[in-house]
């Protein structure tokens, strides 16, 4: 029996995680950033365009038990938010702009 998309979708995840994890099966601060460069470029630009230095705090925001490791349910948190973001963009949200919508010209007005 095949799986659906959708299993494969998140099934995918866990070869991400483990292309950057040591051999604890976490990930260190800088593996986690090299991941982030080399996955998600364009959401960095769009962040640093923004002036939102995206990869300064994204590490200490998602290592939540604070053991300077990312376990994998932290990846997912981190995979979590980006995801996010890019579903407030398919709703008019800018890049890396944590939800904010941008208002078309003119307002809400004429928008029914």
């Amino acid at each position: 029996m095949s799986h659906t998309q959708a299993e494969e979708a998140v099934m995918s995840l866990i070869p991400l995680f483990h292309t950057y994890t040591k051999p604890d099966d976490t990930i260190d601060k800088p593996g986690l950033l090299t991941m982030l460069q080399e996955r998600f470029p364009h959401f960095l630009s769009a962040c640093n365009q923004r002036g939102t230095d995206y990869l300064s705090h994204v590490f200490e925001d998602k290592d939540k038990n604070g053991d300077q490791k990312i376990q994998f349910s932290e990846f997912l948190s981190l995979l979590g938010d980006i995801a996010t973001d890019y579903h407030n963009q398919s709703h008019g949200a800018a890049p890396c702009s944590g939800g904010a919508r941008q208002q078309p010209a003119g307002g809400l007005q004429g928008r029914q």
